[in-house]
């Protein structure tokens, strides 16, 4: 049963149409929110209309194009005049040895994971403004507590956003734009695999087994997006007076 404790509200997510992004638009439906789905493939947001109904609004989006998200917020500008939430979920791994990285690869990682967030939030402030205030989460990942070998691309840009969404935080203050940066655990059910081939992942696992790294994640359980979709319909539905600057997110055993 619904608590409708987001109806009338405007979510957007990027990478709306997968994982945590999808899941969390989901959970912000069934709360009474509208949310529109930002993401690069058409057929997979259409999956997610199909299933959250007229409440979700698909935007074929590439964040890490500046103009393809400033043409995404005119379009949620002029249907809306406002947002409540914003949720950077749009991610990308590249498992490489940076002296192996291409230009692309490079700009597939840093585009998707930092300069998206940027885009997207600098889009979005007016209309979080037009709001009243509201709240931005980042999505971070726990590969900027630790580094494991051939995710250098990966740990930069996730620690380049969380010292965005730091900068964030005091700079939006005064504007009642709580931003939230949600550091998260191995999540099971996302599709950041379509990143990597078969290969990328046989040439890793030999140096992540002979580095430990392997042995310390056997057994570990895998965070669900559902799961991480209740902590984040958490953040934006506490009281306006509190503010979460960062939380970790990891299975309890």
């Amino acid at each position: 049963m619904t608590s409708n404790t987001m109806v009338g509200k405007v979510a957007v997510v990027s990478g709306g149409s997968t994982g945590v992004g999808r899941a969390a638009a989901r959970r912000f439906a069934a709360e009474g929110a509208t949310v529109v789905l930002l993401a690069r493939s058409k057929d997979r947001l259409d999956e997610v209309v199909e299933e959250i109904g007229p409440q979700a609004i698909p935007i074929v989006t590439d964040v890490t194009s500046s103009a393809s998200v400033r043409a995404a917020f005119s379009q949620i500008a002029t249907q809306f005049d406002r947002i409540d939430v914003l949720v950077n979920s749009a991610g990308m791994i590249k498992i490489r040895l940076i002296e192996e990285a291409s230009d692309e690869d490079i700009a597939a990682s840093i585009g998707t994971n930092l300069l998206g967030p940027i885009y997207t939030t600098r889009s979005a402030i007016p209309l979080l403004k037009a709001a009243g205030g509201g709240d931005i989460i980042n999505i971070s990942s726990e590969i900027t507590l630790d580094h494991v070998p051939l995710m250098t691309l990966y740990a930069a840009s996730k620690r380049g956003l969380n010292g965005f969404t730091e900068a964030m935080s005091k700079e939006l203050r005064d504007d009642c734009i709580r931003v939230t940066l949600v550091i998260l655990g191995a999540v099971g059910d996302t599709a950041i695999a379509d990143n990597f081939t078969q290969a990328d992942l046989e040439k890793a696992l030999p140096i992540w087994d002979a580095k430990g790294y392997l042995a310390g994640m056997q057994g570990n359980k895998l965070l669900t997006s559902a799961t991480v979709a209740e902590v984040l319909h958490h953040i934006v539905s506490r009281p306006a007076e509190l503010t979460l600057d960062v939380i970790h997110v990891r299975p309890s055993s």
